[in-house]
């Protein structure tokens, strides 16, 4: 059997300590074990480690913030932020709510029956990001066959047993150029939309994106991510002082953000956002399942605060108790389980000697994972978020959406979704184990995600109070 990449760091953490240095290919690389230095290094000394490993995956996907680097990175990070403001999520969600009103009757209709909740979970994050960010009723939810379903769900399927060899073949050739080949080899394949994910699938939703800018453009304005963008869309012309050229070739412009970049950062929100967010709610359906103790807590403070089936965000912030169990999930599964930076030039981080062009990554899987900072690691214990037992060497070790400030843009979303799912599910049902849910600890597959080697089955079995309603 593969072993995972997660476990693959516990191992070398054991074997080797805090820090190994490696090379992939002509990359130097230093995998990093210890939470105190790799905030010193992408805090601290962010002007050192600004840029993210060069990993350029083709098409308009390059031109989203995941992959861009220096003032094009600052400028469009700046552009985007506003998106995920408090009164941009407020607006979002009546139809977060409606999406997810439309799970729980799913769950309803499996009359009580095991459910493969990971594949319930993916269609209601695509019908999420289908609403929120391109403003289109995907359909996810109740028609598996989908164009929107089909190619979101290849997008995301490289290394999986059901790809098929063709695109096996492709996407593995490509991490190899990706991760070993020279610069300017990767710049060509990039060129030429090699990339490490489905071209098919890449190619669709650049047409879907294409399709709603022209929307968009003319008569049918919405209120949704694209649509922000859209407003401010400039294109570069050649001797205006305000188009640039960033490091990986592609013009933009300090006026607004291309065509490009819109498509590129749509998929992004796409590709970053329906997986990660699906896979930790899977997590945290699972673990209260496991435990029904902490899981009927967790519905006694929900029915207390939110005595309504219209919840407002006042009152997603007062589950105090719900905190602690998504932040649990994620130090368990953190779907970052591993990130980086490049240094940009050499530097000396607390007598470690980085040279420049290093790929230095870190490895919150293993470090949230240690029992030199958590007591019982691999227990889920909720409480170990409460202020009394939270201590500032946890805070540090604790980066489920990365640190500093390249953090996960998009983390205020995917919690409000992840809440909003787990309120309306749990008020309705009772998350319960069958003869076909896996014990505890949970093995993974040997793909970059994180991925369990058997399926999630539960059962959702109505509460009293809500068959009586």
């Amino acid at each position: 059997m593969e072993t995972s990449i997660m476990a693959t760091d516990l191992k070398l953490h054991k074997k080797y300590g805090k820090f190994i240095k490696t090379f992939e290919g002509s990359t130097p690389v230093m995998l990093v074990y210890d939470a105190e230095w790799i905030k010193e290094a992408f805090v601290k000394n962010f002007s050192l480690f600004t840029n993210r490993r060069r990993l350029l995956f083709g098409g308009a996907l390059d031109q989203g913030l995941f992959s861009m680097e220096g003032d094009h990175w600052r400028h469009s990070r700046k552009m985007l932020s506003s998106e995920f403001s408090s009164g941009k999520l407020k607006k979002m969600m009546p139809e977060i709510q409606k999406c997810v009103q439309h799970f729980v009757q799913i769950l309803e209709d499996s009359d009580e029956q095991p459910v493969d909740i990971r594949t319930k979970c993916y269609a209601l994050t695509l019908d999420l990001i289908s609403h929120t960010a391109f403003g289109l009723d995907s359909d996810a939810q109740t028609n598996e066959d989908s164009q929107f379903t089909k190619n979101a769900l290849r997008l995301i399927s490289f290394g999986e047993a059901e790809q098929p060899l063709k695109e096996k073949i492709r996407s593995t050739v490509a991490i190899f150029v990706v991760l070993l080949a020279p610069d300017w080899l990767v710049k060509l394949f990039a060129k030429l939309s090699i990339t490490v994910f489905d071209a098919g699938a890449i190619n669709y939703f650049e047409q879907l994106c294409q399709s709603v800018i022209d929307s968009r453009k003319s008569d049918n304005p919405g209120a949704d991510f694209v649509q922000t963008l859209v407003n401010n869309m400039k294109e570069t012309s050649k001797g205006d002082p305000d188009t640039l050229v960033d490091t990986l070739g592609y013009n933009w412009t300090k006026k607004g953000l291309t065509k490009t970049e819109i498509i590129g950062n749509a998929l992004l929100f796409l590709f970053a956002g329906f997986q990660t967010t699906a896979d930790t709610m899977l997590f945290v359906f699972y673990e209260l399942a496991q435990y029904p103790e902490i899981q009927e807590k967790l519905y006694g403070e929900i029915i207390e605060i939110c005595d309504s089936d219209d919840v407002t965000p006042e009152q997603v912030n007062q589950l105090k108790l719900l905190d602690y169990c998504i932040n649990e999930t994620m130090r368990l599964y953190p779907q970052a389980f591993r990130f980086d930076r490049s240094a940009s030039e050499d530097v000396t981080i607390r007598d470690i000697f980085v040279p420049k062009g290093t790929a230095v990554t870190a490895i919150p899987w293993t470090i949230q994972r240690d029992p030199e900072i958590w007591e019982d690691p691999e227990e889920f214990d909720p409480y170990r978020f409460t202020p009394d037992r939270f201590t500032e060497k946890q805070v540090t070790a604790f980066m489920p959406f990365g640190i500093g400030n390249r953090l996960c843009i998009g983390s205020r979303l995917a919690l409000m979704e992840m809440k909003l799912s787990i309120i309306t599910a749990l008020k309705k049902f009772e998350f319960k184990t069958c003869p076909d849910t896996p014990e505890r600890p949970l093995e993974f597959a040997a793909v970059p995600a994180v991925t369990p080697s058997k399926k999630i089955m539960l059962s959702f079995v109505k509460r009293e109070a809500a068959t009586t309603d």
